[in-house]
């Protein structure tokens, strides 16, 4: 009987009598004698645990899905698999017993190697690559080698609480992501450096009801011991007679490991119903250049140079600093906005901006009002202290107990004060994380992710379709009621952070962040990357050329917010043109080819399609501190084979035609190197447009090729001054006349055989022809 299997459609084989199962994937091995089970408390508090494993199951076979089921000691569970490709899990538990019992973990996926469990990757442990995804906003997220890497764990108070929202058990050696991940092999561990074979998904495709995590356990020798999906409960209560279920689990695999996680956001997406604006928001923030200390006068300063300037911005959001104390939002600091904050609302938009302010809704000051008036609001630990959220500016911030009806009352009025009241259009909520920490809620029914979602529910009902923007929010539970989601740390003045913390505002941290979380904008919703700095290295910024250059670059390339927090008014103007190289945002993401070969991945490319034409945009980043020399080859972008111009953006240099590689030397520390990659034609062509970093993308809306002349139509808010470069083959039946802008006559210049470029100043729209002689 123990050596009794059953195979069931070329998915799954099934091991009855010792409750494991094996997962196939076109005939080959996913994920071998796997099982499920839970953790719970029982009626007298004694912590129990029941998996399949170990038990003769009970299964049951519905086209192509199976139930597997187990019950011991008045528990029951089941264990629902779907018989396909792509396969879904689930695990319910029903109470059959007497007593009440309170649900801890639900392990949906249970692989030990102890019991024979193993994973279908084809190469040792060492060489793989765990795609650790953090728990909220600006929690790290990359690629993770587990052999070495850029990996170190703080291991403060403060940490933990911010970024590791679960126990680990004693005793071992465990790496974790949130919700999903992708395990793959390193290109190297492949057979003659290829293709490293299948990458294995795991994630979960819900996530308004429980926090959840994949872990991976290994040896200090880096063997294989363990693979667990958890779905936490948080000790819900689950009277005779009730069952609790899981979120869904998905389980495939696929040679393309970033494929995987683009096709997992789609799927989360579609499952949260999320919301993803058609138009993606650009504008101005106090925060990275006052920190607190603006006042109206400053906004108002600002709001008046990006008129003059006819920067094409949208929202002038007022960051923190502007109330007395986190929580008393109402109370406002008069010093800094003499005549309130509706006042400086009705000042943004009669200009024609959208107003937008900051808020932390789910925490309060241990100075504020509000903790003052409504201690009892606040959430308690076991030991009935208040939990602390956070430290805000040396002060203790407490988060509260969103479970009470009263503070969800509070929180509707404090949003319709803001909203209706006050007249703001944008919503940046900060310190989410605060209504999920562990706490004794005052509703012991909500898990912490059913808490969170509570909270935020009573906001996106209270501000309509008014824009919402996430940060420092757990991800999962925030899909479909957020517009737009902080996917980094706080970008910083500095590139590297103060200490080794891949948490800790600095630029770098921000931008490998918004890298590794790309393929989520337009999925779950539109990233925020954070601000743009643009200011010149001095006082106010240790940020060179080429680390400013590489913000800039990465905040176009993954396609979301485009928001600048300079002081505008003492901004030189040469400054100024590289915002305007950002606007409008294209609203695609590239891609980092790389992800899972570099923990910091190196190499992006997005392919552009317009209607006139198409090329590749590549960018090169060196995260070194020293020059080098890259190779890039046209291959590792997935190129058609064929001859193609290269332009490098930044340095404004030619490269010349390439049907191989190209050579970067030297490329300089923290640089990236921006490239246009456009076919070879016979025929005369726009080759780059300086006017935004994608070349053409945005601004250029139609190219025509008339028989004596290249017709260009142009379209760009604001007033911006650029180039058009053409490339018209010497030797060919065409010369190259004049250039003229909405009639305006001039001569291009000559800048290599071939190659010409026409400056102008570009005024929201131009028509532009050049004549071929």
């Amino acid at each position: 009987m123990a050596e009794q299997t059953i195979q069931i459609h070329d998915q799954l084989v099934l091991e009855p009598a010792v409750g494991l199962v094996q997962f196939l994937q076109q005939s080959k091995t996913l994920v071998d004698r796997a099982t499920a089970g839970v953790l719970y408390r029982d009626e007298h508090g004694q912590s129990r645990q029941l998996e399949l494993a170990g038990h003769q199951m009970s299964y049951g076979l519905a086209r192509d899905h199976i139930n597997l089921g187990v019950a011991s000691n008045g528990v029951e569970l089941t264990w629902q698999l779907s018989a396909a490709e792509d396969k879904r899990l689930r695990l319910e538990v029903k109470n059959r017993g007497p007593g009440t019992i309170h649900i801890v973990e639900l392990r949906v996926l249970d692989v030990d190697a102890q019991r024979g469990g193993a994973l279908g990757l084809a190469s040792a442990p060492g060489t793989w690559r765990f795609y650790q995804h953090g728990w909220q906003s600006w929690s790290p997220t990359f690629a993770r080698h587990l052999a070495d890497g850029i990996w170190v764990n703080p291991n403060t108070e403060d940490y933990r609480t911010k970024h590791q929202p679960h126990e680990v058990p004693p005793g071992m050696k465990l790496v974790s992501s949130e919700w999903f991940t992708v395990i793959g092999s390193s290109r190297e561990s492949a057979p003659e450096h290829g293709v490293p074979g299948p990458a294995l998904l795991l994630g979960f495709i819900s996530a308004a009801d429980q926090l959840a995590e994949i872990r991976l356990g290994v040896s200090s020798e880096l063997q294989f011991q363990s693979l667990r999906a958890v779905c936490y409960a948080d000790g819900v209560p689950l009277a005779p007679g009730e069952k609790l279920s899981s979120e869904t689990l998905l389980l495939t695999a696929g040679n393309d490991p970033f494929a995987l996680l683009d096709s997992y956001a789609t799927g989360l997406g579609e499952t949260m119903h999320a919301r993803v604006a058609a138009e993606v928001p650009t504008g101005w923030c106090t925060w990275y250049y006052y920190f607190g200390e603006e006042s109206a006068e400053d906004v108002l300063s600002n709001l008046a140079q990006i008129q003059e300037e006819r920067l094409p911005l949208d929202v002038i959001l007022i960051d923190d600093g502007y109330e007395t104390e986190i929580g008393d939002w109402t109370d406002v600091d008069h010093a800094k906005y003499p005549d309130g904050m509706k006042a400086a609302a009705q000042r943004i938009a009669g200009a024609g901006y959208r107003p937008g302010i900051w808020i932390a809704p789910f925490g309060t000051s241990a100075l504020s009002k509000l903790y003052a008036e409504h201690p009892d609001w606040i959430l308690r630990d076991q030991e009935r202290e208040p939990v602390l959220a956070w430290q805000h500016w040396g002060k203790d911030i407490y988060a509260l107990d969103v479970s009470l009806p009263a503070v969800q009352a509070w929180l509707q009025r404090t949003f319709r004060t803001l909203s209706e009241e006050w007249g703001f259009g944008f919503f940046k909520i900060d310190f989410l994380f605060a209504a999920a920490l562990p706490g004794m809620r005052d509703d012991s029914r909500l898990t912490r992710a059913q808490a969170l979602r509570r909270g935020m529910e009573v906001i996106r009902a209270t501000v309509g379709d008014k824009f919402l923007l996430g940060c420092g929010a757990p991800l999962g539970p925030s899909v479909g009621l957020v517009d737009g989601m902080r996917v980094g740390p706080d970008v910083h003045v500095d590139w590297e952070p103060f200490w080794r913390d891949l948490s800790a505002p600095s630029t770098a941290n921000a931008i490998l962040n918004a890298v590794a979380r790309s393929y989520m904008h337009g999925k779950l919703w539109l990233n925020d990357p954070d601000c743009l700095l643009l200011r010149p290295r001095g006082d106010d910024s240790n940020l060179v050329l080429n680390e400013m250059r590489t913000l800039t670059t990465m905040v176009a390339l993954t396609g979301g917010l485009v928001l600048n927090s300079d002081n505008l008014v003492s901004m030189r103007r040469g400054r100024l043109e590289y915002l305007r190289r950002v606007l409008p945002p294209y609203g695609r993401s590239a891609i980092p080819l790389d992800l899972f070969q570099h923990e910091r991945p190196q190499l992006l490319v997005l392919p552009v399609e317009a209607s006139w034409g198409s090329w590749w945009i590549a960018a090169l980043l060196n995260w070194n501190d020293r020059s080098c020399v890259t190779r890039m080859t046209l291959s590792q972008l997935g190129l058609p084979p064929g001859a193609y111009h290269a332009y490098n953006y930044w340095r404004q240099r030619y490269l010349g035609v390439t049907g191989d590689e190209v050579v970067i030397d030297p490329h300089q520390p923290h640089e990236t190197v921006l490239l246009m990659l456009k076919a070879v034609s016979e025929q005369p062509q726009v080759l780059s447009s300086t006017f935004h970093v994608l070349q053409g993308a945005v601004e250029i809306k139609d190219v025509r090729l008339r028989e004596d002349r290249l017709v260009v139509r142009m379209e760009k808010p604001g007033r911006q001054f650029g180039n058009l470069l053409f490339m018209v083959p010497e030797g060919s039946e065409y010369g190259v006349g004049t250039v003229s802008v909405n009639g305006r006559v001039q001569w291009p210049r000559k800048v290599s055989p071939g190659l010409w470029r026409a400056g102008f100043t570009l005024v929201d729209k131009a028509t532009v022809e050049l004549a071929l002689g």
